[in-house]
C-alpha cells in the first residue's frame, strides 16, 4: 500500500471520479460497509498519544533528580560517621533523618500534584468532543471526527476544524489558517481540485487543493474528501515525532547545573579539608568525620523541598485561574 505522502501526491494529480474510484466512495459518500472496509484498510481517525508514566515511574521521577541524589548520598554519609563511626552513646542519626524525611516529602508533593493534573487533563479532554458534517449514503449527519475514515465526503465552512488531511473538489472563498504545520501567520486560499493552479508535489504542504488536519477554516465553504486520518495524518506525523521528544527544560538544566556545582565544590574542599586537618593534628579519622562534614555543609538540605512548594503553590494559584499545570 502506498505512503500517505504518496497517496495525497497522486490525489492532487488525479481527477476527481478517479479518487472516488479508489477509494470505493461516490458523491453520495460511503455506504456503512465501505465504512468498515476503509476503517480497517487505513486505520481509525485517531492520533496515538504518548504512552502513559506507570504510578511506579512516576513516583521515581518524583523523588529521583541529580539534587536528591546529592541529598541521599550526604544521608548516608552522615549515618555512616555519626552511628557507625561515632562513640558507644554518642550516635545521633538525626541529620539523616531529617534530609530523608525532606527528600520525601519533596518528591511526596511532586508526586500529589502531578497525579491531580493528569487527572484534570483527561477529564478535560473527555469532556472536548469534535464533530464533522459528513456525507454518507447520500445524507448528511453530524459525527464526532473520530468516526471518520477515508473515503468520507465533508462539508466545512467557517469556524470548522478540519478533521482530516481532506482534498478539496468543491470550493468557495475558502481560506484557511494552517500556522501550526507552516508557520504561515496569514491565512491562505485553498481551492477546489479543478480549479487549483499551484499542486506542489514536493511541498504538499503547500498544495492548494489539500488541507490538513488541525488546520482552521477562516473563511468560505468547501466539500472534501479523506485522504489520511490518524497518526497518517501531517499533525499525527508532528505527534509521533513530540511523544519521543525528552529535552530538558530549561528549569531541569539550571537545577542540573546547580547539582554539579555543588559536586565539584565538594569534590575539591572535601579532599583540602580531609589532608590539612590529617597533616595538621594526625588524626585521619577524625579528619575525614570533619571533611565529610564540610561536604554536608556545603549542601542546602532545604532547597527541594523550597523549590517543590513554591512550585506547588504557583500551580495552586494557576489552578484558580482555570489553569491546569501539566508537568
Amino acid at each position: 500500500m502506498k505512503t500517505t505522502k504518496e497517496r495525497l501526491a497522486t490525489a492532487i494529480q488525479t481527477p476527481l471520479k478517479d479518487s472516488l474510484a479508489f477509494y470505493h466512495t461516490s458523491l453520495k459518500g460511503l455506504d456503512q460497509e465501505q465504512v468498515e472496509e476503509n476503517r480497517d484498510l487505513y486505520g481509525e481517525n485517531t492520533i496515538t498519544k504518548g504512552q502513559e508514566d506507570s504510578i511506579f515511574k512516576k513516583i521515581y521521577e518524583s523523588i529521583i533528580n541529580p539534587f536528591t541524589i546529592i541529598l541521599l548520598v550526604i544521608a548516608f554519609i552522615s549515618l555512616v560517621t555519626n552511628v557507625w563511626l561515632a562513640k558507644p552513646g554518642q550516635e545521633d542519626p538525626t541529620t539523616s533523618i531529617i534530609i530523608v524525611v525532606l527528600v520525601l516529602i519533596s518528591g511526596g508533593i511532586r508526586f500529589v500534584q502531578e497525579l491531580r493534573s493528569d487527572k484534570a487533563t483527561t477529564n478535560l479532554s473527555k469532556m472536548i468532543v469534535n464533530t464533522a458534517t459528513v456525507i454518507r449514503d447520500g445524507l448528511e449527519q453530524e459525527l464526532p471526527i473520530d468516526e471518520l475514515v477515508v473515503g468520507d465526503l465533508v462539508k466545512l465552512s467557517a469556524g470548522d476544524m478540519i478533521p482530516a488531511d481532506v482534498i478539496l473538489f468543491e470550493s468557495r472563498d475558502f481560506f484557511v489558517q494552517q500556522s501550526g504545520l507552516t508557520g504561515e501567520s496569514d491565512a491562505v486560499e485553498k481551492l477546489a481540485l479543478n480549479k487549483a493552479t499551484s499542486q506542489n508535489v514536493d511541498s504538499l504542504l503547500e498544495a492548494e487543493s489539500l488541507a490538513f488536519m488541525g488546520t482552521n477554516v477562516i473563511s468560505g465553504s468547501a466539500t472534501a474528501m479523506v485522504l489520511a486520518v490518524g497518526d497518517d495524518t501531517m499533525m499525527g506525523a508532528i505527534e509521533q515525532t513530540l511523544n519521543n521528544y525528552d529535552e530538558p527544560t530549561s528549569f531541569e538544566r539550571e537545577m542540573n547545573s546547580i547539582s554539579w556545582l555543588l559536586i565539584r565544590l565538594m569534590l575539591v574542599m572535601v579532599p583540602i579539608v580531609f589532608f590539612a586537618n590529617g597533616l595538621t593534628d594526625g588524626d585521619w579519622l577524625e579528619a575525614g568525620v570533619f571533611a565529610l562534614s564540610v561536604g554536608v555543609g556545603l549542601t542546602p538540605e532545604m532547597l527541594p523541598m523550597i523549590i517543590t512548594a513554591s512550585l506547588a503553590k504557583g500551580s495552586i494559584i494557576m489552578a484558580k485561574e482555570k489553569v491546569v499545570i501539566k508537568n
